[in-house]
């Protein structure tokens, strides 16, 4: 539902703004954000019940498009709605801005990343703020920090702050913004894996850190919605996991089965039969973990030359593996059976990077690489 009618649509910065519950600081920050010529403002009420309507009228009365959600549905969900809406109501926009409607982000700063965004149009610009200034409340400190470190390790960038609101990127990125799954907070960190996983460049600004009341003021649930934001952070290396457990199962069944089945066949020659045996499991086992890892893991749509260079650096780990196995047991006299547990383990991390980097990267990311 639109309450409020759109704005002149030529030379727009629109700015998205998701709210549960707000209370009168957010009629004066749109009126902050109007005094810096931030005009089109697209608010979204994410089931905040009838008791806040009086709010979101005032919004809609002064110009604002009001959308409103019947039940709560979580920030990503209402993103999306406001996503969907500027598209449809502002065809020539130039910028969107999402922000946040519990004061955290200052009017200036949204105006600053406005700006700032319309000098890269193919980015995702982050407002990121300094965690290292005092005042931070110690949840928003560690959330951030174990996040962007778990971050930097699985998708190999270094981002300070993972869990900022305020973003903003061009027209060209809506379709892909409304297409990323995720409903709740997760959406957001969503966002920046599909950014990175695509070759969308990730600009950083910096901003001021604001939390009043201690950040009270947050719809953040601690443990459901950390757990979301974890689960999304290990989701496509749960699932690397998960297709290397299948393919070993099927490489091994497949060895097993073709052992006995090829007797009748090949008589005597046992090393010719469990060599041939050997040859097609692991044939097999990689053509399903390629075709898992592409699109259950990675999720990668189209081939691009992915089968070619997952090909090349599985036999680029096979040899890592001997060479490994043999460097540690020639050089430190370890043992060659816990020699491989280490390589291999050391390479299974090496084999999730390098497939996310460069087997099933974004075209964009490639050519960057």
């Amino acid at each position: 539902m639109i309450m409020g009618n759109p704005n002149d649509p030529n030379d727009q910065t629109i700015i998205l703004i998701p709210s549960l519950e707000p209370d009168e600081r957010l009629p004066s920050y749109v009126r902050q954000l109007r005094g810096y010529g931030l005009t089109h403002i697209v608010v979204v009420d994410d089931g905040s019940g009838e008791a806040y309507q009086p709010i979101f009228r005032e919004l809609a009365e002064s110009g604002c498009i009001v959308l409103r959600h019947p039940h709560n549905r979580g920030k990503g969900a209402a993103l999306k709605t406001g996503l969907r809406c500027i598209e449809r109501e502002f065809p020539s926009a130039i910028c969107i801005v999402t922000a946040d409607s519990d004061g955290q982000h200052a009017a200036e700063d949204v105006y600053r990343l406005a700006e700032e965004a319309k000098r890269h149009p193919d980015a995702l610009l982050l407002g990121t703020r300094d965690f290292s200034l005092e005042g931070i409340p110690p949840k928003s400190l560690l959330g951030n920090r174990l996040s962007a470190a778990i971050f930097a390790l699985l998708y190999g960038k270094r981002l300070s702050d993972t869990q900022t609101g305020l973003r903003a990127f061009g027209p060209q990125l809506l379709a892909m913004m409304q297409a990323i799954r995720g409903t709740r907070f997760e959406y957001e960190l969503q966002m920046l894996i599909a950014c990175t996983q695509s070759g969308i460049p990730i600009v950083s600004v910096p901003i001021r850190v604001i939390y009043e009341n201690g950040n009270a003021g947050t719809h953040f649930k601690a443990i459901r919605d950390s757990a979301r934001v974890m689960g999304v952070l290990f989701g496509s290396f749960f699932r690397f996991i998960s297709s290397s457990v299948a393919s070993s199962v099927v490489d091994l069944g497949i060895a097993w089965v073709l052992i006995d089945g090829l007797r009748p066949l090949m008589g005597e020659h046992d090393f010719g039969r469990i060599l041939l045996a050997t040859a097609i499991a692991r044939a097999l086992s990689i053509g399903v973990n390629y075709g898992l890892n592409r699109n259950f893991v990675f999720r990668k749509e189209r081939n691009s030359g992915t089968l070619w260079r997952y090909l090349a650096l599985s036999l680029l780990i096979m040899l890592g593996s001997g060479i490994g196995v043999y460097g540690l047991h020639a050089l430190f006299l370890a043992n060659e059976k816990a020699a491989k547990i280490v390589c291999d383990a050391l390479l299974f991390l090496f084999s999730f990077y390098a497939q996310r980097r460069w087997v099933f990267a974004g075209r964009r990311q490639r050519q960057q690489c």
